[in-house]
Parts: structure tokens; sequence; C-alpha cells
């Protein structure tokens, strides 16, 4: 006797998140809100990330997929003084 097969389950498409750290300046767009600040907190999966926004607006939580996009402040390269 052949024991019933389970059908299959879908396979949640995995997704990686930017590795953002506590302290880190980033950027932010959550629908036509944007702007920058510093990570306070992230989840082990980085898929949710708090971050205390510059200019007033206060602690935000941003769900990384879901119409958030929370990525790392571009680093300034030209930060060498030349003495001209």
């Amino acid at each position: 006797m052949v024991a019933p097969v389970a059908p299959p389950q879908p396979r949640r498409k995995k997704v990686r998140h930017p590795r953002l750290s506590v302290g880190e300046r980033v950027h932010f767009a959550e629908g036509t809100t944007t702007g920058t600040g510093t990570v306070d907190a992230v989840t082990s999966d980085y898929a949710i990330v708090w971050v205390w926004t510059d200019e007033g607006q206060g602690r935000r939580m941003f769900l990384q997929g879901y119409g958030s996009i929370v990525s790392p402040e571009a680093k300034d390269t030209d930060t060498h003084d030349d003495g001209a």
C-alpha cells in the first residue's frame, strides 16, 4: 500500500535585504515620503528597520519589501584634503 503524497507546497521566495547596522546613516522611501535618518534597530532577518528620521519626522518603522525602501547613505569618496 502506498502512503498518500501531500501536494507540493509553494516555496516562498527568499529576499535578501540590505544588512544595515544600528547607527548607520540611511535613505528611505515609502510611498511619496522620502528622507534620511539613522538606523535605531533592525530585526534579525533585516526585514524590519526602525529609523530616527531627520527634520523632525520622529522614529519610523519600515517593512522592507512592502512598499518601503531603506538603503545605506552613499559614502563621501572625496574626503582627503590636498592642502590647496
